[in-house]
């Protein structure tokens, strides 16, 4: 990858407040944006302009927009900082028919979980430690449970299903582990059941820093997982090894302070780690080597 392989295509401008979001749709002819303005714009990017935009129904900062797959870009799903999963039914016709609540979670919300086997199912998670199944064919969400470290909740920024295997997931949030859920080993009678695996960098176990997960997701078949650390670095983890298991990479370079910044794997076999950071810039990294590959800047 040299530096003249990625510069700004185009610039699109619409909301009138902070983009959280963005998702394309599976053929990747449509983007979805969401926003602190409330609003979500479906955009029309090959062409430079809004397809539609709609009002997300949110009460507070739209964190996270996605198109749920199979469903003919017909449902997108949001979440949001006044903690609602909402969905959106959109029309051929470019409009939206209406909204609904799917779930409500009693702290923001920050991420949701598409299962790349599913147009009607998706995970959630919450500040309040709260992981949801919705099944957008049910009236009420199945609560999971609740994410805990000795019986203090902690609360959550970034859930991800395994794309190899749906019934697993990957949270993240305020403290040092990357957790590995497997939701069919949640006992009904003890919600606090499915943890199989927790991930953290050997340095931060005991460490007194307070470096939070503001995101975590897995490679593209499942056989790691990536964390970014709030004043901290990005580390990955290998999915294969045993429970209490050290990263295997570390990237340097950005810095994650001043927002809840994410962090993802790019590439069709997961060959690069891409992150944003305060500076205003968008870093990658060779997944193996772990070298800077470019950075280039991402706003202002």
């Amino acid at each position: 990858v040299c530096r003249k392989e990625f510069k700004s295509e185009r610039q699109l401008e619409s909301h009138e407040g902070c983009v959280n979001a963005l998702h394309f749709n599976e053929t990747g002819t449509l983007l979805a944006s969401g926003s602190d303005d409330l609003n979500i714009v479906v955009w029309d990017w090959a062409n430079s302009k809004p397809a539609f935009t709609f009002d997300s129904g949110h009460r507070s900062n739209v964190f996270q927009c996605k198109f749920m797959p199979y469903t003919g870009d017909c449902h997108l799903v949001s979440c949001a900082r006044d903690g609602q999963v909402r969905l959106a039914e959109l029309s051929s016709m470019e409009t939206c028919k209406g909204t609904r609540k799917l779930a409500q979670h009693k702290g923001a919300a920050h991420k949701l979980a598409l299962l790349e086997d599913s147009s009607h199912v998706l995970y959630s998670c919450g500040e309040d430690a709260a992981m949801m199944e919705i099944d957008l064919r049910q009236d009420k969400p199945n609560k999971l449970g609740l994410t805990k470290e000795n019986d203090h909740k902690i609360a959550l920024y970034s859930i991800h299903a395994n794309p190899a295997k749906s019934y697993e997931y990957c949270v993240g949030g305020r403290d040092h582990y990357v957790r590995i859920y497997d939701k069919r080993m949640i006992n009904e009678e003890n919600r606090e059941d499915g943890v199989v695996k927790k991930f953290c960098p050997s340095h931060l176990v005991d460490s007194e820093l307070k470096a939070n997960v503001t995101c975590a997701v897995y490679s593209y078949n499942g056989a790691q997982v990536v964390g970014t650390y709030n004043d901290e670095d990005i580390y990955l983890f290998d999915t294969s090894h045993s429970d209490g298991a050290s990263h295997t990479h570390r990237y340097r370079g950005h810095r994650n302070n001043a927002t809840v910044k994410g962090v993802n794997f790019y590439g069709p076999q997961s060959e690069f780690i891409v992150s944003g950071s305060d500076c205003g810039n968008v870093f990658l990294w060779d997944c193996d080597s772990e070298k800077i590959v470019q950075y280039f800047r991402g706003d202002g």
